[in-house]
Formats: structure tokens, sequence, C-alpha cells
């Protein structure tokens, strides 16, 4: 081989040794990135028990918990903050915190696709008008409560409480306080949350009719939708396997998992 072609031969061999190691260091830079970090509200101390907060001292809630499964299996890293009710929403709206854990019945407006992106249901609860034993034949249906005053919670979501007035206290502890010294009739309070507070205040309930049922989702800002498709295959993953089944029977909770519905 004549000199000036084994130079020409080499400089093509370098270069493209160099276009190798400028591909090798582009994704070393990349595999370097800040893990996709998601920041969500759970509440006060002592709110919303056992979905934001467990009923065990020392415990995560069903919601941490729930994070905790989908990071494992997305990579995807979650920070829980702590919002009082009031503020919650709009530290969602202003993107202090990147999602909710939310049940559309509970709000007037339903999906706002422009907004937010939806999970697929992950477990459904149950919402119920609340009165004490002997208060429970003054509410045969829902309408019953309508245009008189009904125990809630300040910053909660109530779908129809332009139909009642609002009796708002700082959580649910107090709500059913609020109860048992007959501040009012009724109350609106989720089942699972309801039962739990009688137990341990010693407080006889009855649910005298139902408010609202619907399904448990993740409502994630849309600057982060990308990410949803993930998080939605590793839901489906956590009900066929079992697992958040077994999560919900720890905390105490029998909620029906519904049925894969498709990714919105």
């Amino acid at each position: 081989m004549q000199p000036n072609k084994t130079n020409r031969w080499f400089a093509y061999v370098l270069m493209l040794c160099s276009m190798y190691l400028l591909t090798m260091k582009a994704h070393a830079e990349e595999s370097k990135q800040e893990p996709v970090l998601l920041r969500y509200d759970l509440g006060q101390q002592g709110g919303w028990i056992p979905y934001q907060q467990s009923a065990q001292r020392g415990r995560l809630g069903i919601f941490e918990e729930v994070t905790i499964l989908i990071q494992e299996l997305t990579g995807i890293e979650f920070e829980a903050v702590h919002f009082p009710p009031k503020r919650a929403e709009k530290a969602l709206l202003d993107g202090l915190v990147d999602f909710d854990f939310v049940c559309l019945e509970w709000l007037k407006e339903g999906r706002s696709p422009a907004q937010f992106a939806y999970s697929n249901p992950i477990f459904n609860v149950s919402e119920y008008v609340v009165t004490l034993p002997k208060n429970v034949a003054a509410v045969p249906d829902l309408s019953a409560i309508y245009d008189k005053p009904v125990g809630t919670i300040a910053g909660y979501f109530y779908v129809d409480d332009d139909q009642f007035t609002r009796m708002d206290f700082l959580n649910e502890e107090s709500l059913l306080l609020g109860l048992k010294h007959e501040r009012f009739t009724s109350i609106i309070i989720e089942k699972e949350t309801a039962r739990y507070w009688a137990n341990l205040l010693d407080i006889d309930i009855s649910f005298a009719a139902a408010h609202t049922h619907g399904s448990i989702i993740i409502r994630l800002r849309d600057d982060k939708r990308e990410w949803m498709p993930i998080i939605n295959q590793a839901i489906e993953t956590i009900k066929e396997s079992g697992q958040l089944a077994s999560l919900l029977e720890k905390h105490g909770v029998k909620a029906e998992i519904p049925a894969t519905l498709q990714s919105k």
C-alpha cells in the first residue's frame, strides 16, 4: 500500500473511532441525567386515614405504598409533600406538585383533558351520608340533605355542595366529633375513614345514603403527561399480580379493584 493511501486509511479509522467514542460519551451522559421525580400531596397529619395517612403510627398510608410499588416497576421517583386541603388543589394547578390521587365523581367539572392526564382506575371508594343511628330515618335518600347544613371537610371536593350548606371542619376526626355532639344531623365522609374514626372515638354511626361511588386514579399535570403510559402499565401490573389487593387487605380496606380500562 502506498504511503498516501495508508495515511488516508488511518485517518478514516481514527474518524470512525472518534465517532464511536463520542456516541458512547453521549450515552454515558444520558445515563447520568437526574431520575424522573414526581411530587404529590399527602395532606396533613391525621388526614384521610388510611389513604393519605396510615391508621397505625409509623406506617405508610395506602397512597404512599402504591407509589412505592409503581416506583419499583418504572424507576420514577416519588416525593410526598404536605399541604392543607384548601391549598392542595392550588398547589397542583401551580405546579408545586405534579399529581394527586382523586376520584372524578367528586369533581363538578369531571375530566379536564387539556390540564391533566388521567390514569387507569386503581381501586374504588364510596362516600356516604353518615348520621347517628337515631337520625338515620331522617335521611332516606340523598335529597334529604339538600337545603340543610351538612358536615364537610374544608378544602375537600363535594360534587353537589351547591345543594346543601357546608359546615366545614379541619379534618375527619373533628367532623365525627361534630356529629357526635349534634352540630348537624349528617356528614359526608368516605366509608373506610368513617369506620376508622367511629371506632377510635367510640361513636355509633349509620350509613344513611350513598353520596358517590367511583375509582381512585392519578391525576397528572399535562406537562408530565409523557409518564402516564408507564404509570398505567405499573398500575395494571400491581392489580394483576395481587400486590394491590394484599396492600389494601393489610390496611383493612375492603375495596373493589376494577378491571383494566383503556389508558387515558
